[in-house]
């Protein structure tokens, strides 16, 4: 296998109380990583997020913004704007306006979803810190394309329903902490 055009892509979802889980595990991340990040928050369509900056401090990954045509591509950490969900276009990112009368929902669905489809069993799904139930469809998609799921185990979790709710309607990969999951995801790659 051709790791330069056949690397993982891994998303990561979570809600605002996932911030500090995420910067746990890109902390932990080694240099090379190896794969593709794909970043989907659960924030508001209202949010001016700073998410970006934070991630630069904490990682040596190039962190950018989703832009529409561009193919993920190793050592890179891809952020996906407020007001948007996330499709994709012949491998590479198709940005669509968020139309939901809700300001946050199922955006981590969508983007697992978009993923799943467009890598197959390329794509590692995390699902971090959060509320709700979000994630929870977007996984089952990632698994039946062949991808693998982790989870954060929902006691290191500031917020615990969604990672919680994943490990009791589905059967993830891994349950571990940010830290432990950034080594695993290390071994696989």
């Amino acid at each position: 296998m051709d790791k330069s055009t056949f690397y993982p892509i891994v998303g990561i979802g979570f809600s605002a109380g996932g911030i500090e889980a995420l910067l746990t595990f890109l902390t932990h991340l080694p240099k090379p990583a190896g794969a593709s990040f794909v970043i989907i928050p659960q924030l508001s369509i209202d949010d001016e997020s700073l998410l970006d900056k934070m991630l630069k401090r904490c990682t040596h990954l190039h962190i950018s913004w989703i832009n529409n045509g561009v193919i993920p591509k190793p050592e890179r950490a891809y952020l996906l704007p407020p007001g948007h969900q996330l499709d994709f276009k012949n491998q590479a990112f198709l940005l669509r306006p968020y139309l939901s009368q809700h300001k946050t929902n199922q955006m981590i669905d969508r983007g697992f979803t978009a993923l799943a489809y467009a890598f197959q069993r390329r794509v590692i799904g995390i699902v971090l810190s959060g509320t709700g139930k979000d994630g929870l469809s977007g996984v089952k998609a990632i698994e039946k394309q062949g991808g693998i799921v982790f989870v954060q185990h929902p006691e290191t979790a500031l917020f615990q329903s969604m990672p919680a709710s994943i490990i009791a309607e589905n059967h993830p990969d891994m349950v571990a902490t940010p830290e432990e999951l950034a080594e695993i995801l290390t071994r696989m790659l």
